[in-house]
């Protein structure tokens, strides 16, 4: 794999758009929030469109991310937003370049898609807070600039009554769950055996939720993992009558019949300081009764 280098600071740092807009009043705060921060924001040309709910055409939005991606300049390359829309251009985009030059780009969400083909070819990327999200969680984003700045990064968090103990080594890569389900049998899916895997979800319903996880089951995804930590699943709806168990408890449920650690509750995902995560870093996972650490090489 290979690590982006650390940013200096004066540093630019590029603004794209390969999903839904943002409204311009948020700018202002963004671009702020990124000079104050010691770096130098460039926004990309799609982040001043509005076509339907997505920042710009799919040409505009995969013309904008192509010419960001080469541009060597720019050391870093924040995601706005998520949403939807980044499928809709990832089998248009050339990353030789990039791979050449690699530069850390950072979201969640719908820029799971993103993280995937990274992974592929051998880049790590960073699973973290976006733009839209700057004001919401100063500890979440002082450590995302901090390993952006190349600083160490691990994690000791509260032990949850459903974890599964245990201990594993791997490659961690992983994102949004309804992302993840929707790349398999394309090109673009992350190739998940023998690594931990990290998954998050918001807003969906629960009986969708234990569908997208049989559908890792189903493909061979969940018996060749490494480890298993599952993050913020916020904002989960039922129907009348109640389906019976909440999200953790479906995780749970299906990941009885494998031999490896799960975590629970990871502070990670569509939650208040969501904390940064290094995709295509090796991690040591261990998870006891009382806490879980995760500790990234």
């Amino acid at each position: 794999m290979k690590t982006p280098p650390p940013l200096k600071k004066g540093d630019p740092i590029g603004i794209v758009a390969p999903a839904k807009f943002v409204p311009q009043e948020r700018y202002p705060e963004i671009l702020e929030f990124i000079s104050q921060q010691g770096f130098e924001p460039v926004r990309g040309k799609t982040t001043y469109l509005e076509h339907g709910s997505f920042a710009g055409t799919d040409q505009a939005r995969l013309n904008d991310l192509q010419q960001m991606l080469d541009n060597t300049n720019l050391k870093a390359l924040f995601c706005l937003r998520g949403g939807y829309g980044t499928i809709r251009i990832i089998d248009q985009l050339n990353f030789q370049q990039f791979t050449e030059h690699p530069k850390w780009l950072i979201g969640f969400s719908d820029i799971t898609v993103l993280h995937a083909q990274l992974n592929n070819l051998g880049v790590e990327s960073i699973h973290g807070q976006m733009p839209v999200h700057f004001n919401s969680g100063a500890r979440g984003l002082r450590r995302l600039f901090s390993v952006l700045k190349g600083d160490p990064l691990s994690y000791q968090i509260e032990g949850h009554t459903l974890n599964k103990t245990g201990k594993a080594s791997g490659e961690l890569i992983g994102g949004n769950l309804a992302i993840l389900a929707s790349l398999l049998g394309t090109p673009y899916a992350p190739k998940l055996a023998g690594k931990i895997l990290f998954i998050e979800e918001v807003g969906e319903y629960l009986y969708r939720f234990d569908r997208m996880l049989y559908q890792l089951k189903l493909a061979g995804v969940l018996k060749n993992l490494k480890g298993l930590i599952v993050g913020g699943l916020s904002s989960m709806e039922d129907n009348f009558p109640s389906f019976g168990r909440n999200a953790e408890e479906l995780v749970f449920d299906l990941q009885k019949d494998y031999d490896y650690p799960v975590c629970f509750g990871f502070p990670s995902g569509h939650i208040e300081n969501n904390q940064p995560l290094i995709f295509g870093r090796e991690v040591v996972l261990k998870v006891t009764t009382s806490e879980t650490e995760l500790n990234f090489k």
